[in-house]
């Protein structure tokens, strides 16, 4: 990072601080609000209003989705209530640097909508919002919910204060961190982590944003002796001296995540040889790891046509476990998506951390992984050599740039042998931090571990009903996401991209008609068969209709010799039951 980018990184974190500070002062002790100054949307009677409807009331839930759910719960409350709601997601959300800032933004819009009177976000605050602190990882997005039941329970407690009992906890760093413990404890919300965030905006001077409670011990221990005394009990307040000395010594922010500090209090990480052109080099094991992914935003929502709520769900279980399978029927557009996600998640700048590959029932480990294969040798002679398979060539990638997230996308998965294939890397797959000796290995070779940067994306097509023959121990290792032409986002993926293209939504209904008739759920045929343009030129839908839709269903129906295939799934046939329209 240059010199001016850091400049740009620091008057960023000053901004967010300030907003920060600014929610907590002006919202939780003043009783005010940051959208609209003046408007006493942090009232005792709007905490309680959101103490009933979402934390101690009954699921009003209207979906799976946060925001689905959300809707249900906001239902009977008014508009000053629902900004209040709105509010506190903002504090929740500020500071995460996985976040992006228009990811934040729309999800701070989803609950202003509901309102029967919106108001906007004003600019300075959208500037700020792309802006992060700390790295909040997969538990700020799957504990948001109690995370925001403890924002809520906090104001609650705070509003039973008399107004200078709260004005005082703003000058008094040490006398806020108690109150927001005895909300705590209280409510039974244990989240340590949106309590240190929650400290750190309200005293950013004081606090540091090393929302890891371990993290915070380990880095008072290593930089002890900045203190002048032993350490005492009191972490956050040993940190804080710390800080100001170390500060005062280099002259500026100390980002303790950076380097030369990371390396100063951050275990030692384990490293592994890995032996490339007849050298050894060491590296060292410090690897992206799944927890910290980046959410997806609604710019590829917008290009999936698929809800972006949907899409965060997606991410969220790559973060629980690194590998997703997406099954469904035929022309879901299962490969696509994969891909998608796979491109977005390691970022623009590093297309080529995305490697694809497709399985055949021929398809083997040494395909795979790794193996011997011919080569000519010195003297004209064909001996053999190891040849690293494409998920060797990831990790070894992988190790030598452990900053960096890398995807394997495994197209149509059940079609090859999976125990065949994997070989003992089925072990890993569970047990990332485990080691193997793998089947090709020399005896003195160092044990194999998979590198936790790599995540495994699959695709597998339920055509075959092969979903049912998936054994328990792949279930074990893969999270299994649905794809089906009858169920969200599939369900409403062709009439999304019919809209965009102004093309007639005629061709959504006939493909519901063709569903209608076909019936078995896995055999139905997926939308992207009509997401092409051609298909909307004339004659272009009768054409696919004719060579790709037809002799799918033949091969359904192959053998039933009771079924007229024309007569049943015809492009006529259905097209003039549809009613008339566009």
């Amino acid at each position: 990072m240059t010199a001016t980018d850091m400049d740009k990184a620091r008057a960023g974190l000053d901004e967010l601080e300030a907003l920060g500070r600014r929610v907590v002062m002006d919202g939780y002790l003043r009783r005010d609000s940051v959208l609209t100054p003046g408007k006493a949307v942090w009232s005792g009677d709007n905490f309680a209003e959101l103490e009933r409807v979402y934390v101690t009331g009954k699921d009003a839930s209207k979906g799976p989705g946060f925001f689905e759910k959300l809707t249900g719960q906001l239902d009977s409350v008014d508009d000053s209530a629902v900004q209040l709601f709105a509010e506190l997601l903002l504090l929740q959300m500020a500071p995460l640097s996985n976040v992006l800032g228009r990811t934040k933004l729309n999800y701070l819009q989803q609950v202003l909508k509901m309102m029967d009177a919106p108001v906007e976000v004003p600019d300075d605050i959208v500037h700020v919002l792309s802006t992060g602190a700390f790295n909040g990882g997969t538990g700020f997005n799957t504990m948001r919910p109690a995370q925001l039941r403890l924002l809520i329970l906090f104001g609650v407690h705070l509003n039973t204060l008399s107004e200078d009992e709260r004005l005082a906890l703003g000058e008094d760093p040490v006398a806020f961190r108690a109150a927001l413990a005895h909300a705590q404890s209280n409510s039974g919300e244990n989240q340590p982590a949106q309590r240190a965030a929650l400290q750190y905006l309200a005293f950013p001077k004081f606090f540091l944003p090393i929302v890891n409670v371990r993290d915070r011990r380990l880095i008072r221990d290593a930089f002890s002796s900045y203190l002048g005394r032993p350490v005492s009990d009191d972490v956050d307040v040993d940190l804080n001296e710390i800080n100001s000395a170390f500060e005062e010594e280099q002259g500026g922010r100390i980002e303790y995540y950076h380097e030369p500090w990371k390396s100063m209090w951050k275990p030692a990480a384990k490293v592994l040889p890995v032996v490339e052109d007849d050298a050894t080099e060491v590296l060292e094991e410090d690897a992206v790891d799944p927890t910290a992914l980046s959410d997806p935003d609604q710019a590829l929502a917008d290009d999936l046509h698929v809800d972006l709520d949907w899409l965060v769900k997606c991410v969220d279980l790559l973060r629980d476990r690194p590998q997703l399978i997406f099954y469904g029927p035929p022309g879901t557009g299962k490969t696509f998506i994969a891909k998608s996600i796979a491109k977005h998640l390691v970022g623009e700048d590093h297309p080529d951390n995305v490697k694809i590959v497709q399985f055949h029932p021929a398809y083997s480990y040494e395909d795979f992984f790794e193996g011997f294969r011919p080569s000519q040798q010195a003297g004209g002679q064909i001996g053999f050599e190891l040849k690293p398979g494409p998920l060797r060539q990831l990790t070894d990638r992988a190790r030598r740039h452990p900053d960096e997230l890398f995807v394997l996308v495994i197209d149509e998965i059940n079609r090859g042998n999976l125990a065949k294939i994997f070989g003992e890397l089925y072990f890993l797959l569970e047990y990332r931090d485990e080691a193997i000796d793998l089947m090709y290995s020399a005896q003195d070779a160092e044990p194999f571990t998979m590198p936790r940067n790599i995540l495994i994306v699959g695709t597998m097509n339920t055509a075959d009903r092969s979903i049912a023959l998936v054994d328990t121990a792949m279930r074990r290792r893969f999270a299994f996401v649905p794809l089906h032409p009858a169920k969200e986002p599939t369900k409403s993926l062709l009439r999304r991209w019919l809209a965009a293209r102004r093309y007639p939504t005629r061709v959504a209904d006939l493909h519901d008609a063709l569903n209608a008739a076909i019936g078995d759920p896995d055999f139905q045929i997926g939308p992207s068969y009509f997401m092409r343009p051609a298909v909307h030129s004339e004659g272009g839908l009768a054409q696919v209709w004719d060579t790709a839709i037809l002799p799918l269903l033949e091969e359904y129906h192959f053998g039933d010799h009771s079924v007229d295939i024309n007569a049943r799934y015809g492009f006529d046939t259905l097209i003039k039951d549809l009613p008339a329209g566009e």
